[in-house]
């Protein structure tokens, strides 16, 4: 078996495995449980583990055992790295056949989902053994997991650098505006401009080129924003406004996932818009699923 290198120190995947199941467990006896090893076996391997990363990955008590910093941040790229090499053994041996496999795809809330799905959909009547596998999450966790190689594919903004992505920009754009209650002054308006909320308490997306897109919407009235919170995915903003927190400034496509009989989006004039692209690593080779997918997309 091949081991993986953290700097200078050789891991292996089963050690990652029953690092992994340790975690899940919280316990080193339940564990061993799972794995069919012995309770000895599996205590040593961690403390050699703890040597070789050079940190304490457990807090020990008598109750079992909890991760550290360090031992979440493992557990993480672990599950990532685990994940990976059972999917691309997975393709190895039965992509030559029937193709099959998992085809990992990473999406940002957005219009473009409902051509993503489509394009899902067509493919599954052609390829009907083969899995889609989501990771939903902000645009800047998509890029990071696919330049890591994590996904195969990536539903982005389309203000995204595409110097190192191949990619295909889908038909429908998302428009920015705010999210209200329904018992806002704006929630009966079909439109409103960016200085009428100036001075309400504004919950703006955390990412950093949104942030400064939207300020500088603002104009002269950016300095005087009051930003009660930020968010990373719509649901919490939404829960914000509900309970009466104030004003998010996010896109119409994240409402039609999340939604809310209690709020109303109301579109920003003049218009804000965005398309939504699907991206891939441009020069990675992908596993046949994934392939197929990407020729599909292309097309």
């Amino acid at each position: 078996m091949h081991p993986f290198s953290f700097g200078e120190v050789p891991v292996k995947l089963h050690v990652l495995r029953y690092f992994i199941a340790v975690a899940r467990e919280r316990s080193i006896t339940r564990a061993a449980e799972v794995l069919h090893v012995t309770q000895p076996t599996l205590s040593r391997q961690l403390r050699d583990l703890e040597r070789e990363v050079g940190c304490a990955l457990f807090r020990r008590d008598g109750h079992g055992v909890e991760l550290t910093d360090d031992g979440w941040f493992l557990f993480h790229r672990a599950q990532e790295i685990v994940d990976l090499a059972d999917r691309t053994e997975h393709e190895l041996t039965h992509g030559r056949a029937e193709l099959t496999g998992t085809v990992s795809l990473g999406c940002t809330e957005c219009q473009g989902f409902h051509a993503l799905a489509d394009l899902m959909r067509a493919f599954l009547v052609e390829h009907p053994q083969v899995r889609f596998d989501l990771h939903t999450g902000y645009t800047d966790t998509m890029e990071a997991e696919l330049a890591s190689g994590v996904i195969d594919f990536a539903l982005l903004i389309s203000n995204v650098s595409t110097a190192s992505l191949g990619y295909v920009t889908l038909p429908q754009a998302d428009r920015w505006g705010v999210l209200v209650r329904r018992d806002s002054p704006y929630a009966g308006r079909t439109s409103v401009r960016a200085a009428e909320v100036a001075g309400e308490p504004l919950i703006l997306p955390r990412r950093a080129q949104a942030m400064n897109n939207i300020t500088a919407w603002f104009g002269d009235a950016a300095p005087e924003l009051r930003v009660v919170a930020t968010y990373s995915l719509l649901s919490n903003a939404v829960l914000l406004v509900e309970h009466g927190l104030g004003v998010a400034v996010c896109m119409d496509g994240a409402i039609g996932v999340r939604g809310s009989e209690q709020c109303v989006f109301v579109p920003l004039a003049p218009a804000r818009t965005q398309q939504s692209i699907l991206a891939w690593r441009r020069g990675r080779v992908l596993g046949p699923a994934a392939e197929a997918f990407r020729a599909l997309v292309s097309s």
